[in-house]
Formats: structure tokens, sequence, C-alpha cells
């Protein structure tokens, strides 16, 4: 009896041992592939260089701000406003970095929450007494909140130079534009500085650091890619065009770059940004990214391979949003409302693939915290 158990026994053990020894077809966790190429092309290629141009097209804004509220004229107002949006930009692939510097700044609450709360900014400028660091303000503050004071509701631009020259609080605006586009180019510096080779050097962390657990580099990208992916298809699509009451009532007015009219731009510049990030997308050239880590891995879909059907759901998300030009986001929110709901529908689409999927099948976990729930 003693022998027949022990010869049970040794037949679990033997089943288990050969159980967690399967070969990468089958077992994705056990591929051999060059985690730190992937890193290193992303780091180098496309998180340096976007860091390195947000940081300088903030001082480029901050001086601008400056020109203008020395000399409120036609011109600084255009050099400003061109500013900006090319700031803004850059900022659709920043946005996908928060991680290690951008996490400990914040730097996604400090540079583009919206709508603006534009009674809370209103009330700063009347008072001339805020902290714009503080979470209170996380809404009435970074790119939203300059486009505000330099476009405003009226589309002329005498009125925007009158409120900064000769209204009652024209100098406490000037100083809020001042505070906000300093605060920017402070973050700006203080990430892209944590992160360069001859500062803190954070890239050398993300390009020799292996593995897939939570807060591991691989892991921070995967969490993060998707998170800004998500705040795409929620906050620029989702929100306005109010998805998640049955498309009612339609809020136009909570898109992003609402008084400049240029949301359209920012979503299709943010999709594009992800997709480049998923595809290793650096130098003009398809380079090591997620997709040849997911190909590596053999991960289907179906019968198609999963970092096609990715790559492909991008595309049609980029399509749907360029089909909606020549007309501004919130104009299309307003008169061709189908072709917004299908934009957002691709959007939505493509997070089951990227969040349930691809970190299955890379065997890393999905630690953030939905900020809206959107039942992917």
């Amino acid at each position: 009896m003693l022998i027949s158990r022990m010869k049970y026994i040794t037949i679990i053990i033997i089943t288990v041992f050969f159980s967690n020894c399967t070969t990468p077809s089958t077992n994705n966790c056990a591929t051999d592939f060059d985690q730190l190429s992937l890193l290193e092309n992303i780091g180098n290629n496309i998180i340096i260089p976007t860091y390195q141009k947000l940081s300088t097209e903030a001082s480029n804004l901050e001086q601008l701000a400056t020109d203008f509220t020395n000399n409120p004229d036609q011109t600084n107002l255009i050099n400003l406003r061109g500013q900006l949006q090319e700031i803004w930009l850059t900022w659709q692939t920043a946005s996908i970095f928060e991680f290690g510097p951008a996490a400990n700044e914040e730097l996604r609450s400090h540079m583009n929450n919206f709508p603006v709360f534009t009674t809370r900014l209103e009330s700063a400028i009347d008072s001339g007494s805020y902290d714009l660091t503080t979470e209170f303000y996380s809404y009435a503050r970074g790119f939203p909140a300059i486009e505000y004071l330099i476009y405003g509701t009226d589309t002329t631009y005498s009125t925007v130079i009158q409120e900064f020259s000769t209204s009652t609080n024209s100098n406490n605006r000037k100083q809020m534009l001042k505070d906000l586009t300093a605060l920017i180019q402070q973050k700006s510096n203080t990430v892209y500085d944590n992160w360069k080779a001859t500062g803190a050097n954070y890239l050398n962390t993300f390009t020799t650091t292996e593995g897939i657990s939570n807060g591991k580099p691989m892991s921070d990208l995967v969490n993060q890619l998707n998170m800004n992916y998500e705040l795409i298809k929620n906050y620029k699509l989702g929100i306005p065009i109010s998805a998640k009451t049955n498309y009612n009532p339609l809020l136009p007015q909570n898109v992003e770059a609402y008084y400049s009219r240029k949301s359209l731009d920012l979503a299709i510049k943010g999709v594009e940004a992800s997709k480049n990030v998923f595809i290793g997308y650096t130098n003009n050239n398809d380079n090591i990214g997620l997709d040849d880590y997911l190909q590596a891995t053999n991960a289907k879909k179906g019968n198609e391979d999963l970092h096609t059907v990715i790559i492909n759901q991008f595309d049609l998300a980029l399509s749907t949003l360029n089909a909606l030009s020549p007309s501004t986001l919130h104009d299309a929110i307003n008169n061709n409302t189908e072709a917004v709901k299908s934009a957002y529908a691709a959007a939505q689409n493509q997070m089951v693939n990227t969040k349930t999927d691809m970190p299955s099948a890379l065997c890393i976990s999905i630690t953030y915290v939905d900020i809206v729930n959107d039942g992917d």
C-alpha cells in the first residue's frame, strides 16, 4: 500500500513538473524575446526626443506668453496660439509615459485636464490669490486653461487683446497666463531632466530592467499605453457624445481644445502616437515594438495574429477620425453624430485587444483603476 502510494505521488510530481515546463508555443511567458531592445528603442528614440521637444516647446510657450503680456497685440497673440497648438500636439505622445518621473510630477493632471473649470479660473484671476500646484486647480491649469485665456468665448482677436490690455483685471490675467506657462515649463523641464542621461538618468533604469512584474518598465509601458488610450476614448470622444448615457444629451462643449476648435487634430495625433509606440515606430522606420513582442509569443485572436488585429484597429480608429474632417469635432458631434459614434466604437473596440488580450499574452497585469466605467 505504501509503495503504491509513493508511485502515485511520484507520478503527480512528474506530471506537475512537465506541465510547468511547456514550450513558448503554449506558454507565452517563456518566450526569449529581447525586452531590452524594445525598451531601448522606445526609451532612446521616442521618450527622450518627446520629452526634449516638450521641454523646448514649453520654454518657447513661456517666452511667447511673456511677449504677449508685455505687448498684447494681434501678432503676439497669433504667435502664442500657434505655439500652444504645437506643444499640445507634442503632448499627445508624452502623455503616454505617465510612469517614473512623469508619475512623480503628476504630469498629466498638470498639463491636460479638461474641460477647464472656467468659473474657478476666473475666480482665481479676480482674487489674484491661488496655488496652481494644488488639486483644487487641477482643472484650471495646463493647456486647456491657457487656451481659454487666449481664445476665450469670442473668436475675434480684439476681444482677447482687450482682456489683456484694458479690462479691469488685465494685470491679473497677464499674471495668470505667465504662471500657467511657467508651471508647464517647470514640470516639462523636471521630467526631461530626470529622464535624460545627463540628468537623473531614469532612461538607464528603463532600458536595462527586464521583467514583467508590476513596476517593471515593460509593465509600466503596457499599463500606461492602455491608460492613455482609455483617456482618448473616454474624454476626447465618449464623454462629449455621452456614450455611457445612450448619447443623450450631447456635450460638445466637453471636447478637448473646445475654444480653439482643434480637438480633432489632437484626437488624431493621440491615436497616431499610441500606434507608433505599439509598433516602435521611430526615425521614420517600423522598429522593435510591442507588436514584435506579441509576434514572438505567437499570440492569436481567432485565426489572426493579435499584433495584426491591434494595428488594424488603430488604423480603423484613425480612418473614422479622419473621416470627420474638415468639420471640427465639436461640430461633428452636433451635425454628424453617427460618424462620431463610429469613431468612438473604433476606439472602444480596441480596448479588449490591448487591455485584455495583449496583457494576457505577455503575462502582464493591468494595475491601474478605470476613471470611467467603460465596460471593457
